[in-house]
């Protein structure tokens, strides 16, 4: 039902239209999965039951199985999927080393729904999420949480499901917006009994409990620590563990949401906000490439009354996600959206900006192919079109591929404002450090 429609029937009936019953109330629920694999769902062939939950979402709805991030790690990537803008627009990020907040006037999602009446919380988990970064723009309460300065007291997904459930069942007569951020999959993998030792393997060598603190990922990329295949496996294992575990919790979401009546006539959205490396490319982590392991993301969209089971193919971005919810409601968009409403068709670009680790990296890819530029330092890394799992380098010089490419490229990072940088405060820079993104 349109946001529209809901104004009519309420009108119908305060003019006395007693045998008309008032529909639903309409409702946006966004859920973002930090750190997800789009390759380690179900739904996307994964042979590991990891997200049993999602895969019944994704049946119910579509599934869109070329989803693209626009950053590799948390911040900017957010920044996008509530502004529908590309990072150096909306500003949220790393730059020169220096935190920047999401730049005033560039309206949130929370903004523009709240502007047509509705009640707008969030869940938020993890310190790029505070309000200091802007993200909380909008939303009338905001629910946020981060770890301890060890990076081990996030609050996990059952908490996170209570909170946003204890949230809905505040909302009175009025249409809602719920974003909640799933942190569970993140650094450090740790996830509690029995999804720890769900997916190891026997034989595998174990690995200690909560692996993965800022000292122990800079050696295992410094080649410090050596990791055996085997170790290697075990910690797969345990991401693939944390993500049962928070899938098992929406679950629960979704179970607690029909409960409230608050499920069958809202407009469910499931995105990952970037995904994870596990040496793909020689790297582990996030945050320090543009590869396929990092930027594709699994988007789901079940809409009331929408087709269940589709399996979409065209290329689509997170950029995409806001007018898809505008369209749904018959808000009107704006003409300085980059972003097209999804099903309409294929998306002739996607662009992801920044990273933490190796400084201002910028990539497009297209149907010609794949451009990841380092604009530091002039490196390029191309792939062609055959080669979606970027695999096989193509010389820089491949004729006419870069510079076709590198032409839809953004020009580069627009100016900052003075005003954007952030500047955490000293449990801030503990808890980013614990996070491993300073040093």
């Amino acid at each position: 039902m349109s946001y529209r429609t809901f104004f009519l029937v309420a009108g119908l009936l305060l003019t006395g239209c007693a045998d008309h019953r008032p529909e639903p109330l309409p409702g946006v629920v966004l859920v973002i999965v930090d750190t997800a694999r789009a390759d380690h769902f179900g739904i996307d062939g994964y042979p590991r039951n990891t997200t049993p939950n999602f895969d019944r979402l994704a049946e119910d709805g579509a599934w869109y199985g070329n989803a693209w991030s626009q950053s590799p790690w948390t911040l900017p990537s957010i920044a996008s999927i509530l502004t529908g803008q590309l990072p150096s627009v909306h500003g949220a990020g790393m730059v020169d080393g220096s935190l920047h907040s999401l730049r005033s006037g560039i309206p949130t999602l929370g903004e523009r729904l709240r502007e047509h009446q509705f009640q707008t919380g969030a869940v938020m988990n993890v310190v790029f999420c505070n309000p200091a970064s802007g993200l909380d723009r909008g939303f009338e309460s905001y629910d946020f949480r981060t770890s301890d300065a060890s990076n081990r007291g996030h609050r996990n997904a059952a908490a996170t499901t209570d909170a946003a459930l204890g949230w809905v069942s505040q909302v009175t007569d009025r249409p809602f917006f719920l974003l909640v951020h799933y942190f569970d999959a993140h650094l450090t993998y740790d996830p509690p009994e029995p999804f720890d030792t769900l997916f190891l393997e026997t034989g595998t060598e174990p690995i200690p409990r909560g692996f993965g603190s800022a000292e122990q990922v800079m050696a295992l990329r410094d080649g410090s620590i050596p990791m055996t295949p085997q170790q290697r496996q075990a910690l797969v294992a345990r991401y693939d563990g944390e993500l049962r575990f928070l899938d098992q919790e929406f679950g629960r979401l979704r179970t607690g949401l029909q409960a409230l009546g608050r499920w069958d006539d809202s407009m469910i959205v499931v995105v990952g906000d970037h995904g994870e490396e596990f040496w793909d490319h020689g790297g582990f982590e996030h945050g320090h490439s543009h590869h396929r392991e990092l930027l594709r993301v699994p988007l789901i969209v079940r809409t009331p009354g929408g087709e269940p089971g589709a399996h979409r193919a065209e290329r689509v971005r997170q950029i995409d996600i806001l007018p898809t919810v505008l369209a749904h409601l018959g808000i009107p968009s704006s003409d300085d959206l980059p972003g097209q409403v999804l099903g309409t068709g294929h998306a002739e670009r996607s662009i992801a900006e920044g990273s933490l680790w190796a400084g201002n990296l910028v990539s497009v890819r297209t149907d010609d192919g794949t451009l990841i530029l380092n604009r530091d330092t002039g490196e390029a890394h191309l792939y062609g079109p055959e080669d979606p799992m970027e695999t096989r380098e193509l010389p820089a010089d491949t004729t006419g591929l870069v510079r076709k490419l590198g032409a839809v490229l953004p020009q580069g990072e627009e100016n900052h404002d003075g005003d954007t940088v952030w500047t955490p405060d000293a449990e801030e820079i503990e808890r980013l450090r614990s996070l491993g993104y300073i040093q």
